[in-house]
């Protein structure tokens, strides 16, 4: 089965009416997104195709500190762990014994790890956004873009409850979060990443 990574590791409106609800949907969000500083909690996820068949389940620990610091860590059946300082990626394999290491860019803008870990102001410049049923959609403004579109939802406490995400193949993960902390203190360690040793280190640069 193919080794997938959904992280996290985000048409305008033409007419008045359809920018100012898109320009309301996108201020409701930064509200709920703004005072969370930080997060920690748990996750599962599930990889499905175009038809909605499952290809890989999977769940985790993570925790996001804003701006643009991630650490994502995926568990069974093939474990792996994304990490970001907001300057440089890292993506470890323990499986294959490999570290991928690429410098952040502004392709970060146009993934999920935006709405957790990026600047809340960010979000109306790489995305539309529309409120409906106290969920809110996000369409990429870029049709070159990795994610399609994606959802969020967020529970009566006001933390992200579960994350849908499209991406340009049609393929779709849902992400549910669980036993989340808000605004945790983590320590800046979290965020960056010392290959073990015999590790076979790809820059991609």
């Amino acid at each position: 089965m193919k080794r997938t990574l959904s992280i996290l590791l985000l048409a305008l409106g033409f007419s008045t009416g359809a920018a100012s609800v898109q320009a309301d949907a996108s201020e409701e969000l930064s509200r709920l997104l703004q005072p969370l500083g930080s997060i920690s909690g748990n996750f599962r996820q599930t990889l499905k195709d175009q038809k909605g068949k499952t290809l890989q389940k999977s769940s985790g620990n993570f925790s996001v500190q804003r701006p643009g610091k991630l650490r994502w860590k995926t568990g069974e059946p093939f474990p792996q762990l994304l990490v970001t300082n907001n300057k440089k990626l890292w993506l470890y394999d323990p499986d294959l014994e490999q570290v991928t290491i690429r410098p952040v860019d502004n392709r970060m803008k146009e993934t999920p790890a935006l709405l957790l870990g990026g600047k809340v102001e960010d979000i109306r410049g790489s995305f539309s956004v529309e409120s409906k049923k106290g969920a809110y959609y996000l369409t990429s403004k870029r049709a070159s873009a990795p994610f399609k579109s994606m959802v969020i939802r967020f529970d009566k406490s006001g933390l992200p409850a579960a994350m849908t995400v499209r991406d340009g193949m049609g393929q779709t993960t849902d992400i549910q979060f669980n036993g989340l902390q808000a605004n945790p203190k983590l320590s800046s360690h979290m965020f960056n990443f010392k290959p073990p040793k015999g590790t076979d280190v790809i820059r991609d640069e």
